[in-house]
């Protein structure tokens, strides 16, 4: 909700080794643009967010903020007035700990939850992030507290994150197996569905058993995504196989191949979109959006994206698996990644047009 008398400013005067810290990527996203993400919601309908950096780099900044909020904001020189809300891009926020602050005319430091200008670098900066990314819509109301147990448990003993990881993976394939070859076998929904379930608790210990210990590592987290990957396509390619197996249908064959093929193309889409606006030449400014359309566009956006949060089609997963429906998950994201890529695709070209 837009504070109707407040003035929001970001201050992107802060450099690091390479320049401006404004245009430094995290996780893909310059960290200028996730500032304007988290400003416009706050931003009073009657004043732009005011983008304060030096005149001289007016010009690299102007694409980035006509892209992150189109209409939204303003490039401005000098220091910030006073008494306006300043952000400022050495930090990262919390969001709803920066609306809380906002609305209630608190200093919004207190909504920073990681400091670029204290020698920590835009790495450990990502770490953090990735690590309030991993937030669980569905697992918080129960998968976390056991995981956070269980990785209480853990801490003192000779177990280490990676053999979690490794354990969450073996489950994972087994009820791989379990969809692939097991048949209508009495009480294999029930174990495929317990299976996954525990999988999803020891994904979400690993890495707080690795904060706890102290043992997190690059090769950890590597080998983390990789197993996560593997089950995620492991999984799929089983209910492919077996919907085949049953119906003869060589369609779920070619969905199989659709899944990963679309979830690849998406992945690269979403990796590759950031370096290639920022390579090309700032955009003429383009009109704003309606407020009406942005009133429901932005909802809209949350919930297409949730729809393909990890946690979310875990959860989904356990519940068809159960109901002996997981055909219905395959057809579901063999259709949603190519669809998101594509509306990627097409939005970065209109933006061109």
């Amino acid at each position: 909700m837009a504070s109707r008398g407040i003035q929001l400013v970001i201050d992107a005067r802060p450099r690091g080794p390479s320049g401006p810290l404004a245009v430094e990527p995290l996780l893909g996203r310059p960290v200028l643009a996730r500032l304007l993400d988290q400003a416009a919601p706050l931003a009073s309908d009657h004043r732009p967010i005011a983008v304060h950096a030096r005149e001289d780099e007016h010009e690299l900044l102007r694409g980035l903020v006509a892209e992150a909020a189109p209409g939204r904001a303003v490039l401005a020189t000098g220091p910030p007035l006073s008494g306006a809300t300043v952000l400022r891009t050495d930090r990262l926020y919390d969001a709803r700990r920066l609306r809380r602050a906002i609305r209630r005319g608190a200093d919004v430091e207190s909504a920073v939850v990681w400091r670029l200008d204290q020698g920590r670098g835009l790495a450990a900066a990502e770490e953090e992030l990735k690590r309030r990314l991993t937030y669980q819509p569905l697992g918080r109301f129960w998968a976390f507290g056991l995981a956070r147990a269980l990785a209480e448990a853990l801490a003192p003993t000779r177990v280490r994150p990676n053999i979690v990881t490794l354990a969450a993976a073996g489950l994972m394939l087994a009820a791989s197996a379990m969809v692939a070859f097991g048949g209508p076998a009495p009480g294999l929904a029930a174990a495929t569905a317990a299976a996954l379930a525990a999988a999803l608790v020891l994904d979400t210990a690993d890495g707080r058993l690795a904060r706890l210990q102290g043992t997190s590592s690059p090769f950890g987290r590597w080998l983390d995504q990789v197993l996560d990957e593997l089950a995620d396509m492991s999984l799929h390619a089983a209910i492919a196989w077996s919907a085949y197996a049953s119906s003869g249908d060589v369609r779920w064959l070619l969905l199989g191949m659709a899944y990963p093929s679309g979830k690849y193309i998406f992945v690269m889409q979403s990796l590759g979109g950031e370096a290639l606006e920022r390579a090309w030449e700032p955009a003429a400014s383009r009109p704003a959006p309606s407020r009406r359309l942005r009133r429901w566009a932005r909802p809209a956006r949350r919930a297409v994206e949730m729809a393909g949060h990890a946690d979310v089609r875990w959860h989904l997963w356990i519940v068809l698996a159960a109901m002996r429906r997981l055909d219905l998950a395959l057809v579901a994201y063999a259709a949603y990644f190519p669809l998101r890529a594509l509306a990627g695709g097409l939005r970065k070209a209109v933006g061109r047009a």
